[in-house]
């Protein structure tokens, strides 16, 4: 923790939904006293989403909302704008899959004192924004592309077919019946909670005010524990299996299956290589964290930290996680000399992974080769470039993902 500037971690596991093993080291602020706890609240940062779409799924469940159905039919205070005259149709599958292909804005809040946009300004770009109107600039249901627009857009949706406040309603929706009492979308609630993790950047200094609200509930407003977020995790593990009296067996089935090849599930990140897990990452200003539950052993755990930049803390705790939890004995170890061979993409790009012991180099057609430093996680990340490789066994092939930035490429090994 010291050496990555990182005051505080909390750690939450919970299995066979029994109440979890939590704790929590470090202080609340950097160079503080005042020790934190396993119901120290911190920012959920993307976590959020997965918290959100558990939401909207409950709605679909009710028949206030249809997956795929126009967001036309729902939205009143808002409307995706027109191009050239040109209106695209984006269902509510598409905003919570990330395939609406809408425009790509990472909203990174506001500090205390400063105005705060409506989600509604937000959408349009106005007022007190500082992102840019929300726009269709890819085909609706082309691929995968990960922005928060598409959650903010959610967050608008729910509001207007459901008449109240999104704070509100997840608490009736989610928050309430899974009894998560350390958590709201509600921004004032840091002010309410008597302990609250400041957040710091990558040198260790903490923001200014303590943390920055964020108007974008959905995407990223969550305040929250570990353990209330093992919740979360179990309760759809437990729906999987048809045993959850929120959520029914068919949604969160589709909850947890990725929509497009590359892509992710309903507000879930899923994570497939022979022992399944599903859940979500997520990095505020301030703040990291992640969610996973590998529903193999009924286990879930979540790590939350008060540094933005404290990848290789979260990673840690993942992989020992993912060493735990997540093998089960009938999953293959693949060493990265496993990984190497040509990969072909559909459109039929392709590039050839060989290795260099521990790490892997990517080739690509008239480039120099690329190296990739090997995570604990499994996943490779590029050293010169901003973008991260995965390969996952799938339906009897070996499949190489290639994310940079909001664009994955999907490739799989030649013969």
């Amino acid at each position: 923790m010291r050496l990555y500037d990182v005051p505080a971690v909390s750690v939450a596991a919970r299995q066979d939904g029994v109440e979890p093993w939590a704790h929590a080291y470090g202080t609340t602020i950097s160079g503080g006293t005042e020790a934190v706890s396993p119901s120290t609240i911190f920012q959920a940062c993307s976590i959020s989403k997965h918290v959100a779409a558990f939401g909207a799924l409950r709605l679909v469940d009710q028949g206030v909302l249809d997956l795929d159905e126009n967001i036309e039919a729902y939205l009143t205070s808002w409307r995706l704008p027109e191009s050239g005259g040109w209106r695209p149709v984006v269902t509510v599958r598409q905003l919570l899959a990330h395939t609406a292909g809408l425009s790509y804005n990472w909203f990174r809040g506001f500090g205390q004192g400063e105005a705060v946009p409506t989600i509604t300004e937000v959408l349009r770009g106005q007022g007190p924004a500082t992102s840019p109107p929300v726009r269709a600039t890819m085909l609706p249901g082309s691929g995968f592309r990960y922005s928060g627009s598409h959650y903010a857009v959610l967050q608008q949706l729910m509001e207007d077919v459901t008449g109240s406040g999104f704070a509100e309603l997840m608490r009736s929706l989610v928050l309430e019946p899974l009894g998560m009492a350390d958590s709201s979308y509600d921004q004032d609630f840091p002010h309410r909670h008597n302990q609250v993790a400041r957040g710091h950047h990558l040198d260790g200094t903490p923001l200014r005010g303590g943390w920055r609200t964020q108007p974008e509930l959905a995407g990223a407003g969550l305040w929250t524990t570990p353990s209330d977020l093992t919740r979360v995790g179990v309760e759809i593990a437990h729906a999987v299996a048809s045993r959850s009296a929120l959520l029914s067996h068919g949604l969160a089935t589709e909850m947890i299956t990725p929509q497009v090849p590359g892509g992710s599930g309903l507000g879930t990140s899923v994570v497939d290589d022979g022992h399944l897990r599903f859940g979500h990452t997520g990095g505020n200003a301030g703040y990291g964290c992640w969610l996973f539950t590998w529903p193999a052993t009924d286990t879930t755990v979540a790590v939350m930290v008060n540094n933005e930049m404290a990848e290789e803390v979260l990673l840690a705790v993942l992989a020992a996680a993912e060493h735990h939890h997540g093998r089960t004995g009938s999953a293959p170890h693949r060493t990265p000399a496993d990984l190497t061979g040509t990969y072909l993409a559909r459109d039929g790009y392709t590039v050839r992974i060989t290795n260099d012991g521990d790490n892997l180099i990517l080739h690509a057609p008239g480039q120099p080769p690329l190296g990739l430093r090997t995570l604990p996680d499994g996943r490779f990340r590029a050293i010169a470039l901003d973008c991260e490789l995965t390969v996952v066994a799938r339906d009897g092939e070996i499949v190489l993902r290639l994310r940079q930035q909001d664009m994955t490429l999907t490739a799989t090994r030649q013969p």
